[in-house]
């Protein structure tokens, strides 16, 4: 894989996640959700410049991990309710599940993106 595309996808991740962590300041619990994406951004990032950190990624794939595993009974919770509620709603205290989903969601995408930031960069090691 050229060294350009590969670099391109890493800051595509790293914006996103930080784009994440940005949308999150609005969120009940920001300082948890903000950290989380930022812990998670780095990952690309130290790709992007060459300063692989396993540790790094380790922390941020554990933290994703705990999170799917917190979220993924709202998450199933909300897949048996899909075809009467949009994912994307006000926040209900009634319905806690829709926001429980989102955060799985947002955690899942997160961890894929990691995750091949972080196999890119081993390919690109071995080459």
């Amino acid at each position: 894989m050229p060294a350009l595309f590969t670099r391109i996808i890493h800051s595509i991740f790293a914006l996103t996640l930080i784009a994440f962590a940005y949308l999150q300041l609005n969120d009940p619990d920001p300082l948890v959700w903000t950290t989380f994406y930022l812990i998670c951004a780095v990952v690309p990032l130290l790709e992007l410049v060459n300063r692989r950190n396993r540790y790094v990624f380790w922390i941020a794939v554990s933290l994703c991990i705990i999170d799917l595993g917190i979220y993924t009974h709202g998450a199933y919770t909300y897949y048996l309710h899909s075809n009467e509620e949009a994912l994307m709603q006000s926040m209900n205290p009634d319905k806690p599940y829709i926001e429980e989903a989102r955060e799985f969601l947002g955690t899942l995408i997160a961890l894929t993106m990691i995750s091949i930031s972080y196999w890119l960069g081993r390919k690109a090691k071995h080459r």
